[in-house]
This record gives structure tokens, C-alpha cells and sequence, in this order.
């Protein structure tokens, strides 16, 4: 969706849908997802920019309302601003789009770590990720590839292909390859076949969605494989094919919660079964204890000294053989008969409720097995809520979706203060994931002068600190969630995300933290929520 050719053919069609258009405002409504609002003569459309690495795109799409809340705002700085121009970079994965007050957005659409930047005199002023970390930086600059006039002999046919044309598309060569022998070409007939394939993509582009999810160019005479979809527009493919990847990364990820929740549940059954199966070794000890207190209640007339911890009788069970039994110091003989009396009956009646409890036990593991291979089965997304909502009893009853199996399953722990969300990471690389996660706006905190989680309140898209009471609730979570979980009252520092920075290089969970303030709290565990 992002490949060079692909995004001459969409600058073309984007810079025709929204110049003259006018920068109304833009929000993330998901993570890594930038709507950017755009109207022109009386229709507002969307400029869709996805950041997120495996399925990056950038595409015109129809107007839809947008969220009221849960959303930030950006680039508010360029609301009302008349668009002017829309460029993509000479041979490099860089689209501008620009503005009449001399402002400018950049999109990168390649790399680990694709972003908008806001553009000012050359200079970053903001930009959709990280943006503390970009400010007063320049904006990234072309680079174009470096074009091979010969093929190096050595090379495998891919290597060969990307030599004489480094912006080929490398997700399909693999195809391409396999369904012209590219690799049993020598070199000067790869040169010639890799130039030959260049063309279409500049000259006939065929736009459509393969059955593979992959977006493409060539028709299927250069690629033989069925399309999914086949567009007039680039832009209305890459639409398909963004919102495709979406639905089935969605799919995935739901699929996964819930399947990752039956393995564990199908697991526990599977432990339960075999400790109940194992309980005639409790019909074993009820035996043995009832076996002891006939003993020694033929004994009961016999004094012992206090404290005495075991006796040595003649087991008239076994043909006078001697037997040790374990005593109670404090118990004469007949008061340790009727202790191994009882502890007979405990025996037995463990027997007993296991054998009531098994075949239920193997019921619910066969309907386990049942609910996996159905759910394995699943691949559209509405054929998966569907499933859900028609098993969510069984579910249920399992303990799918209780508060113990969210935080189970979430890489951080999330509970509820209010009107605000608190996360607490859970080991370093949660802490990670969880101070990667935040916006700039939340409130980042951590107990002062001792390992700990990290912890950040969520504040939406509002700029202010929550009330202090939040902030003292969340600051005793976050000493709870320390080193410092012993003491009466430890300091906890805080202060917004936009002020803690992780270094180059750093160890997991080590940042570096500015403009914090500290407030002393007394640990407290959170409730369950």
C-alpha cells in the first residue's frame, strides 16, 4: 500500500480530490490512525493516514462524523489553512501536502516508525508520534535509492531484481519469480526482465487487491494470482486493501483473546480432571486412618507420657507385625483414635465429592475442545462477534471477559478512578509498552527512588491534570506497585508523559523524567474493576 509507484498514482488522485480544499481538523480516533477533515466546495472528505508499520497507508476516504470522544485532537495550528499543493518526494516515500501560509505536513510512509510531521520554516514544530522527541528537528529528506546498471552474478534473483530497480514492490517478487523462473535467468536477462516488469507499473497500471490481502499493480499477466478486488483508482484500492488488513488484524487479535482464553480454561480443566482422578488415593488414607484409630482405641486404656509424638503397636491386621503411628502430643490414646477417626471421614467424603465433581469436570472439557475448533474456524470479524454473542453464556460461565481475565490477558493492569483509567505496567517491558502507549497529555507516575511499574492516568483529550484525589489514588497504586510497597508512606514523582524520555539504547523501563513533582502516599492495593 505504501511502495513508490503506488504512491505516485495516489498523489495524483489526492492532490486532485483535496487541493483548494480547506484543513478543518484532525484526530486519532485509534491508535496510530490520523482523519484529517478536509472541505471543498460544500464536501468534507477524510485524508486517512495509518502509522502503524505492517499495514502503513495513506488514502482518500468519504466523510463519516467523527468521534466525540476518547479522540485528540492535532495540528490545530493549521484549521481553516486553504491547501495549495500536494508532492510527493523524487524517487523516496515522502508526500507533502501543502498549505497557503507556507505550512506544511509530511507524510512518512516507510520505516519502523512512519509519522506526519507538522513543517515550519524548515523546522518541525509537531508531529503525530513522539512529537517531543521531533520538535526543532528537520524534516526527513529524500533519499533516493541507488539504481545498479549490472546485476551482481552472485546474487539470488530477488537480490538481482532490487539492484537494478531498488523501488520494485518486495512483498510480491517472491511471485514474480516463482511464476516467470526469474532465478534460472542469467544476470543480463534478469536486468532485462526486471526493467520489462518496470513498465506497467509507470505506464498500465492494473490497481486491484489480490486474494493474498497484498495490493498490486501488475496485471495478471506480470502476476498470476486472482484479485479480491479490482478498482478504477489507486486511491479506492488502497482503501480496500488498508480496511481489509484492519478487519483481519481485528479478527486476529479478537480471535486470539478469546481462543488464548479457552486454551487456558481447556488447561486448568485438564489439571482439575487429573487431580480428581487420582482421589482413590484418598480412599487409600481413609483406610489408613481408620485402620490407626482401631488400633489405638484397643490401646485407649493405656497411659502415654506427655508429649508423646508416635507409638509402636503390634498391627493385629496384619499378623501382629509391628506399626508406627504418628500422634498428637497434647491427645491421650483415645483422643488421637477419634482424631484418626475423623480424619477417615474427611478422606471419604474427599473421595466422594470428587467422583460427584468429575463427570462434570470432563463435560466442560469436551465443550471447550467444541468452542476451540469453532473459533479456529472463524475468518470474517461479524461471523466472530456473531459466535460470541450466541455463546456468551457458556462463556460466561467459563469466566471469559471478569475482571480477573482482562487483566490477565492485558499487557498492563487497568482499573477505573472516576471518570479516569489508570494503567500500571506489569513487568519492564510493559512498563515500555505502557509509557509508549500514553499520550502526551496523560500523567505519567512512578515511586521515587526504587524499581516499580510504571503508571499513567488517562486523560482523553484534555489537557489539565485530573483532581487531586485521582492523582493521590493513582499515586498510591503506583507505590503499591514498587519496592517501596512496605512502607507507611513512600514518595511517588509524576508529571505529564510528555516529559518522561527514554534514551537510546536505555534498558527496558529506564527513562528519564522532567518537571516532575512528588506527593507522599500510603501504598494501597486497587480494587478489582
Amino acid at each position: 500500500m505504501n511502495n513508490y509507484y503506488t504512491l505516485i498514482y495516489l498523489n495524483r488522485e489526492i492532490k486532485e480530490k483535496i487541493t483548494g480544499g480547506f484543513f478543518r481538523f484532525s484526530i486519532s480516533p485509534h491508535k496510530d490512525v490520523l482523519h484529517i477533515y478536509i472541505e471543498k466546495e460544500d464536501e468534507i472528505s477524510r485524508l486517512i493516514f495509518s502509522a502503524n508499520f505492517r499495514e502503513t497507508a495513506l488514502f482518500c476516504d468519504f466523510y463519516r462524523p467523527p468521534k466525540k470522544s476518547n479522540v485528540i485532537n492535532f495540528f490545530e495550528g493549521l484549521e481553516d489553512r486553504k491547501i495549495v499543493d500536494v508532492a510527493l518526494a523524487d524517487q523516496d516515500r515522502l508526500v507533502s501536502v501543502h498549505f497557503d501560509n507556507g505550512q506544511h505536513l509530511v507524510f512518512k510512509l516507510f520505516s519502523g516508525s512512519p509519522n506526519v510531521f507538522f513543517v515550519e520554516d524548515d523546522t518541525i514544530i509537531d508531529a503525530f508520534k513522539n512529537p517531543e522527541d521531533r520538535k526543532g528537528d528537520a524534516p526527513p529528506s529524500p533519499q533516493a535509492p541507488n539504481f545498479q546498471d549490472e546485476v551482481s552474478p552472485r546474487r539470488n534473483a530477488k537480490n538481482q531484481m532490487t539492484e537494478i530497480n531498488p523501488l520494485l514492490p518486495r512483498n510480491l517478487l517472491p511471485h514474480i519469480i516463482e511464476q516467470h523462473d526469474v532465478d534460472e535467468m542469467p544476470p543480463d536477462q534478469v536486468k532485462e526482465f526486471t526493467n520489462a516488469l518496470t513498465m506497467p507499473l509507470l505506464e498500465d497500471p492494473h490497481p486491484r487487491v489480490l486474494k493474498t490481502g497484498d495490493f498490486c499493480l501488475w496485471s495478471r499477466e506480470w502476476l498470476d494470482i486472482p484479485s479480491e478486488k479490482e478498482c478504477e483508482s489507486v486511491n479506492d484500492c488502497v482503501a480496500f486493501a488498508y480496511k481489509n488488513a484492519v478487519h483481519l488484524r481485528r479478527l486476529h487479535n479478537k480471535r486470539k483473546d478469546v481462543a488464548e482464553f479457552l486454551e487456558r480454561s481447556k488447561h486448568q480443566k485438564e489439571q482439575l480432571i487429573d487431580q480428581l482422578e487420582q482421589a482413590d488415593k484418598s480412599l487409600e488414607r481413609s483406610d489408613k486412618y481408620e485402620k490407626y484409630g482401631h488400633l489405638l482405641m484397643a490401646h485407649a486404656h493405656e497411659d502415654l507420657p506427655p508429649g508423646t509424638e508416635e507409638i509402636e503397636l503390634e498391627d493385629f491386621y496384619e499378623e501382629g507385625a509391628a506399626i508406627t503411628i504418628p500422634l498428637k502430643g497434647d491427645k491421650d490414646v483415645a483422643e488421637n483414635a477419634e482424631y484418626y477417626y475423623e480424619k477417615a471421614k474427611d478422606a471419604e467424603k474427599s473421595y466422594k465429592k470428587a467422583m460427584q465433581r468429575l463427570p462434570k469436570a470432563k463435560e466442560d472439557l469436551q465443550k471447550l475442545e467444541d468452542l476451540l475448533n469453532e473459533i479456529r474456524s472463524i475468518e470474517h470479524l461479524p461471523d466472530l462477534n456473531s459466535w460470541i454473542k450466541d455463546h456468551k453464556e457458556v462463556l460466561n460461565s467459563f469466566g471469559f471477559g471478569s475482571s480477573d481475565d482482562k487483566q490477565a490477558t492485558s499487557p498492563f493492569r487497568k482499573f477505573k478512578e472516576g471518570k479516569f483509567e489508570i494503567w500500571i505496567g506489569k513487568n519492564a517491558k510493559s512498563n515500555d509498552q505502557l509509557t509508549s502507549h500514553a499520550h502526551k497529555e496523560d500523567i505519567w507516575m512512578h515511586a521515587r527512588g526504587v524499581s516499580g511499574s510504571h503508571t499513567v492516568i488517562r486523560m482523553g483529550n484534555r489537557k489539565d491534570y485530573p483532581p487531586q484525589k485521582v492523582i493521590l489514588k493513582a499515586a498510591s497504586y503506583a507505590a503499591y506497585y514498587s519496592k517501596a510497597r512496605g512502607m507507611k508512606s513512600a514518595p511517588v514523582m509524576y508529571t505529564k508523559r510528555k516529559y518522561v524520555h527514554k534514551p537510546k539504547g536505555a534498558a527496558p523501563g529506564a527513562v528519564v523524567v522532567r518537571r516532575e513533582q512528588v506527593q507522599m502516599v500510603p501504598p494501597m492495593k486497587p480494587e478489582s474493576s
